[in-house]
Formats: structure tokens, C-alpha cells, sequence
């Protein structure tokens, strides 16, 4: 095999892919930001954790699925971290406690593996662990809810609500642990009080969103009126948008391009592959920019299949 010596050009090349992925890190353009923001929806969990800063829309969303018009909440803590005795820890999406001491964790599931019923029941048994203080007698247990917002019909059953309680299977009567789970399904939109709410959890128009207090709130993030912390949190999300469509997308093309040329020689490789990865993958997210397809343009970033498909629809 005949020895490959990295030249000058070589490192000039490698420098300048560096420099055009740092630069590619640095800058949003405006009309990218702008686009994804206008596609955020409440099933966007990095964009619900933002909308649920304001309390009163968490207030709005417990109301409606547990049909609890007066629950009001004492407090609540976004992104709550919970440990186990082994060092597996979970991240709640919303974890708060009502009024009555009653506790509550939302969160939302894109995904079916995210939603498994033994997450949920994982879910309630870390709320419980991290309830309880030491010497308290278990009778001293609130209630708790577990909620999945879910994307699809997880449970395949069709509801719009599924509501998970342990029974005693002789006479079907309930166990009274005081342990809920729930399903929302956002899949199905029925004409009542749940199917406006699926409906506006996949709205990206705070126009269209019939719930005021969620119009109002997202209306706000998406015009920028927020405070410099929802503001900060509002840049985290854009920033993790950012690199997921573009970041990944341009990286995993530039890996596939050097895969190829060095099939024809690693000197010529290294430098027809960054042209030809970076090239392709930025022409695709331009067309997809424009074209306004956003979802396409996340999907892209991690579905390697999917977004061949979209090279070869746009011939490139």
C-alpha cells in the first residue's frame, strides 16, 4: 500500500472545514431562527419547558385533563432532577405540588419508547422515594399523578384519555394507593374539552390556539416578550435546535463524503469529501429553510435514511 504523506494542503484543508463548522456553531441566520420559532409547538419539549414557566399554563393543562377546574399550584419545578440509590437519575419534565399537597409530573412524549408504561411507573416510584422524609409513616404518601402528553396513541387502545389505576382483580374494586398514571393522546382530537386541548398542543399559531391563557403565553415567547431568563432559556432551545439541524446534519455529511474519497485515495478523499458533504448538506437545509418544511429539517438531522431521500428528492 503506498504511504500517504498529510501535506500543507492537506492540514489546510482539515483547517478549513474546522473553521467552517465553528463558524456554522457561531451564526444563526435570521431567517432560520425566525422559521423554527414560528414551528414550535407545546409537543416540542424544550419549547413546552419554556411555555410552562408561566404557571398559570401549567395550571390550564392539569385543569383540563383532570377535569379539576379549582386546582390551583403551589409551586413547581421545571427539569427536576431525581436520583436513585444506584445513581440512575431522571429529569421530569414539570414536577409541582397543588394546593392540597397533591403531586403532579407532566411530561411530554414524542416518542413511543419514551412513553413505556414502565417509565410511568418508574416516574411514580422515584416521586415517591424523593416524597417521604425519614420517620414519616407511609400513610403520609400524597397522591400523585403521572401524566404523559404523547404525541400518538401509545396504548393502541383509542382513547383520548387513558387513566391507569391499580385494582383488586377478584372484585375489580381499587387498590386506594393513591398512585395515578394518565395518557393523553393528542393523536385523537375529539370535538370537546380534551380535543381543543390536542389541538393546541400541535398549533404552531398562537392565533389559532383556543386556550387563552397557551395563545397568549406562546404569543409572547414567539414576538420575543419575555424576561432575561425565558429570554436565556428561549436561546438554550434555538441554540439545541441549531445544532441538531444543522451541526449533525453537516458533520454526518462531511463524514459520509471523506468515507468516499477515501475510497479513491485519502489525499483527494479528504478534500472532495468535506466539499461534497458540506455542500450537499447546506444546500439541503437552505431548501428546506425556504420551502418552510421544518419538521423535515429536524428529522434530517438524525434520520440518516430520511434524509437521503430528501438529497435525492432535491437532486442533490
Amino acid at each position: 500500500m503506498k504511504k500517504t504523506n498529510f501535506t500543507k494542503s492537506n492540514t489546510k484543508t482539515i483547517d478549513y472545514s474546522e473553521a467552517i463548522l465553528k463558524s456554522t456553531r457561531k451564526k444563526m441566520d435570521a431567517l432560520e431562527k425566525k422559521k423554527i420559532i414560528a414551528s414550535l409547538t407545546l409537543m416540542d419539549d424544550l419549547f413546552m419547558q419554556v411555555v410552562l414557566e408561566e404557571q398559570a399554563c401549567t395550571e390550564y393543562i392539569l385543569q383540563t385533563i383532570l377535569g379539576k377546574s379549582s386546582l390551583k399550584l403551589k409551586e413547581q419545578r421545571l427539569q427536576k432532577r431525581l436520583p436513585n440509590l444506584h445513581g440512575r437519575a431522571l429529569v421530569l419534565d414539570c414536577l409541582c405540588t397543588d394546593e392540597k399537597g397533591l403531586l403532579y409530573n407532566i411530561e411530554v412524549q414524542n416518542s413511543s419508547a419514551g412513553a413505556i408504561p414502565k417509565r410511568a411507573r418508574y416516574h411514580a416510584a422515584l416521586m415517591d422515594t424523593h416524597t417521604l422524609k425519614k420517620g414519616e409513616k407511609f400513610s403520609k404518601l400524597p397522591e400523585s399523578y403521572v401524566i404523559f402528553i404523547t404525541d400518538k396513541d401509545v396504548l393502541g387502545e383509542g382513547e383520548q384519555l387513558y387513566q391507569i389505576e391499580r385494582v383488586i382483580r377478584k372484585s375489580g374494586n381499587l387498590f386506594k394507593d393513591g398512585s395515578h398514571i394518565l395518557y393523553f393522546n393528542t393523536a385523537r382530537q375529539d370535538d370537546n374539552v380534551l380535543g381543543k386541548l390536542a389541538k393546541d398542543f400541535k398549533e404552531a399559531n398562537p392565533k389559532e390556539i383556543q386556550s387563552e391563557v397557551l395563545s397568549h403565553r406562546v404569543a409572547s415567547i414567539k414576538e420575543g416578550k419575555l424576561d432575561r431568563e425565558g429570554e436565556k432559556k428561549m436561546n438554550v432551545l434555538l441554540e439545541k435546535y441549531r445544532k441538531k439541524a444543522v451541526e449533525e446534519g453537516i458533520e454526518k455529511g462531511i463524514e459520509k463524503g471523506l468515507a468516499q474519497g477515501i475510497q479513491q485515495g485519502l489525499e483527494q478523499g479528504l478534500e472532495r469529501g468535506l466539499e461534497q458533504g458540506k455542500n450537499r448538506l447546506a444546500l439541503l437545509v437552505g431548501h428546506l429553510l425556504n420551502a418552510g418544511r421544518m419538521d423535515d429539517l429536524k428529522r434530517v438531522s438524525y434520520d440518516e435514511a430520511y434524509r437521503e431521500k430528501l438529497l435525492k428528492e432535491f437532486g442533490l
